[in-house]
């Protein structure tokens, strides 16, 4: 890109102002060709992921003489395999191209769907969640990468939470899939979870096509793009200390990763606040089926949590864009999931309409997730420190999702009140935890103005001071954002 810039001559310096002076119009393009196509990946994982629960209302335990844990264990399993797929789903991102390696995931994950339909017994289904998981873990870290490659702090975020929407669209639709599957002819040998599975996983392999040839690599591969839309992308990167920089594999990015404390915090906030998520996605039929409801009318009114998540997601991003505090964001969207938790712990199941109340106000804590994607994407510099970070904290997400699961014992049915207890006392955790980073984020800022150098955490400083080669050049107007 350099070598471009250097190579323009004065016909190609006046097209470039005429960029300059069009950045919004850049921006509008780059979303068309983009933010579908990322919203219908994020879409369908969560597709992917509450189909499990809504096939739980429809039989499927009765189907594969499922007993006991047997269904929290094909939660448990998905996600145990998820943790692990991060380390070698992040060296394949590190590899080879973002999409070619998301759409290739999206791919067989739509197939393994399939392939559900036809399980006769639970081992059959515990292999195949297993399955997923391993191809599932790509979706954050791939997503967040790539939405660095094109935007700055300022604007990806408001990106994150468009593309992240997509889990509330999913609990949207998955309910109305559920509920016209459940009216398929009893008659019928293929019952209407195993129709809901092969449906859904036939879009993914759909939409795999269009990751794979219809998303560009990257701004340079874009053929959407003039070559100064291209120049100046880059441009706009690197002022703002945003972007992925070089494609090269260093461990002292792995290193700086590891052993930066604003990594292990965004794993804690992300356990913490995923909790409650994780219970809600893949317990809330059945909660709400506890209330007194049939397993039809339970697909319906689970539809109104997806548009609590949308609507969180889409203010709390927008704010973010002007110029609201990150940190601030999260703490109040966990103001009402507290509030749910406890109306859904506390109240008895007689109250139906307070109940319900609790459980949609608990699917606000769905948005701090897309802003703690965001923090990942704009506070770790470099390729490799991205990869490394995304992928950590999306390990974090996957054993939260191990955890929620297991606090749902068959011997607590049908009230669960342990698990809900379990909500409560992660969501206030989380406030305390958001509030620390805050104060991380801002004494880093304030040494680096000190010192006129970049914000840095401590072992990026030791290790620069060695001479270690890291992931990006050192801008000294770096500030972490929060």
């Amino acid at each position: 890109m350099e070598k471009k810039l250097d190579n323009y001559d004065a016909a190609e310096d006046c097209a470039l102002g005429s960029v300059l002076m069009n950045d919004k119009k850049l921006l509008r393009k780059i979303d068309y060709h983009l933010l579908p196509i990322m919203f219908l990946t994020y879409f369908l994982q969560m597709i992917d992921k509450i189909s499990i629960n809504y096939a739980n209302v429809m039989g499927l335990q009765d189907d594969l003489g499922m007993t006991g844990n047997d269904f929290s264990w094909l939660a448990t399993a998905f996600f145990l395999a998820y943790a692990v797929a991060e380390i070698p789903q992040g060296a394949l991102l590190q590899r080879f191209p973002v999409t070619k390696v998301l759409g290739a995931n999206v791919f067989c994950w739509g197939v393994i769907l399939c392939c559900s339909s036809a399980a006769s017994k639970f081992s059959h289904m515990l292999a195949l969640r297993v399955l997923l998981g391993l191809m599932e873990a790509v979706i954050a870290p791939s997503l967040t990468m790539y939405t660095s490659m094109w935007y700055t702090r300022a604007e990806s975020t408001p990106r994150y939470g468009f593309w992240y929407c997509g889990l509330g669209v999913g609990q949207i639709v998955g309910g109305l899939i559920s509920f016209a599957a459940q009216h398929a002819p009893p008659a019928m040998p293929f019952g209407g979870w195993r129709i809901m599975f092969v449906a859904i996983g036939a879009v993914n392999v759909l939409v795999s096509i269009l990751v794979i040839f219809l998303l560009p690599n990257s701004p340079e591969n874009a053929k959407f793009l003039t070559e100064p839309e291209k120049v100046r992308i880059a441009q706009r990167l690197t002022n703002d200390s945003a972007g992925v920089g070089l494609k090269v594999f260093r461990w002292r990015s792995v290193l700086e990763a590891f052993g930066d404390l604003q990594t292990w915090m965004l794993v804690l906030l992300t356990i913490f606040i995923t909790i409650p998520s994780g219970v809600i996605t893949t317990f809330s039929a059945i909660l709400i089926k506890g209330f007194g409801y049939s397993s039809r009318e339970s697909a319906l009114l689970n539809m109104p949590s997806g548009i609590v998540s949308i609507v969180a997601t889409m203010v709390s991003t927008y704010a973010i864009s002007k110029g609201f505090s990150r940190w601030l964001a999260i703490d109040l969207l966990l103001l009402p999931t507290l509030l749910g938790s406890c109306l859904m712990s506390f109240l008895p199941s007689e109250n139906q309409a307070g109940c319900l109340a609790g459980i949609y106000l608990v699917n606000t804590t769905v948005a701090p997730l897309a802003l703690i994607y965001a923090w990942t994407g704009a506070n770790y510099r470099g390729f490799t420190m991205k990869v490394t970070g995304a992928g950590i904290v999306s390990a974090g997400f996957s054993i939260a999702n191990i955890i929620g699961p297991q606090t749902f014992q068959a011997k607590d049915a049908p009230h669960y009140i342990p698990a809900k207890i379990t909500i409560v006392a992660v969501n206030a955790a989380a406030i305390v935890v958001s509030t620390a980073l805050r104060i991380i984020y801002g004494r880093r800022n304030s040494v680096a103005d000190r010192l006129g150098a970049p914000a840095r955490s401590r072992i990026e400083t030791r290790l620069a001071n060695k001479g270690a080669a890291g992931d990006a050049q050192d801008d000294e107007s770096f500030r972490y954002v929060y």
